[in-house]
């Protein structure tokens, strides 16, 4: 009696039943821990953005089917399927130093997603879920130390619950911005990471975000299906989109 699901409340909105609320408490409590020991900010952004953010983000153009919209004061207003767009606004609200970097910031964010109804299953798969989720802002020559550092870090939280897990490099989508020069660059850094360190992974052909490659976990359930259930993802993207910048050992703005 962890969780319900009820048709009149709608298809994948999970409801927490007093063991399950109990429990993810616990798993929350873990989690926050483990992310402040590691130099982890708690942030947290709103659940709706205005939509123009969306616009500016890309998910606009490439994510909106995924997405719910609402009018407010006859503004259009997108609920957040993901928690990047906040943690950019949260980033640019304060000038930032080299010295600063990598600077880690993490959220519990509740977000909303219009999966299919016949992707749903369980609570792998449904239309309002938490992420514990982290923007990492970093020099570019700080890229691959993160990587290791995030992989890491799955690792061992993966270990402690004993999840069995495989990694796939996902490549560039059909629908994608960004030019192939920042395509190959990207997912060349991503598989030079993972060659470096010796970590076996196979190639997910275009099954990267719109806006990057990724690192995708998959995480093998108790009769071997394979469920993503974490992605390491380089995004230069939105800090270009959002003009976030930090002050490099010259005195210069320079993109993190």
């Amino acid at each position: 009696e962890l969780f319900t699901f009820n048709d009149d409340v709608g298809a994948g909105l999970p409801m927490w039943l007093p063991n399950g609320a109990r429990l993810r408490s616990k798993l929350e409590h873990l989690l926050y821990k483990a992310h402040r020991v590691r130099g982890y900010e708690p942030v947290r952004g709103p659940e709706i953005l205005k939509s123009e953010m969306w616009k500016i983000s890309g998910h606009y153009a490439n994510y909106k089917e995924n997405m719910y919209f609402t009018t407010i004061d006859e503004q259009e207003y997108g609920i957040k399927p993901m928690n990047c767009v906040g943690h950019i606004q949260i980033f640019k609200n304060n000038l930032v130093s080299y010295k600063d970097l990598p600077k880690k910031l993490f959220e519990y964010g509740v977000v909303h997603r219009h999966e299919m109804s016949g992707a749903m299953h369980g609570l792998f798969r449904v239309r309002e879920f938490t992420q514990d989720d982290s923007h990492i802002f970093c020099t570019q020559d700080q890229i691959k130390e993160v990587i290791f550092e995030v992989l890491e870090f799955v690792d061992s939280l993966l270990k402690m619950f004993d999840f069995k897990y495989e990694i796939e490099v996902s490549t560039k989508p059909e629908k994608a911005i960004g030019d192939d020069i920042f395509w190959e660059k990207t997912t060349a850094g991503i598989i030079d990471a993972l060659n470096e360190k010796n970590i076996s992974y196979e190639i997910d052909e275009g099954g990267g975000a719109f806006y990057g490659p990724k690192i995708d976990i998959k995480i093998l359930d108790a009769i071997g299906r394979k469920w993503q259930c974490g992605t390491v993802q380089v995004d230069m993207n939105l800090p270009s989109r959002f003009n976030a910048e930090f002050i490099n050992d010259k005195g210069e703005k320079e993109q993190p």
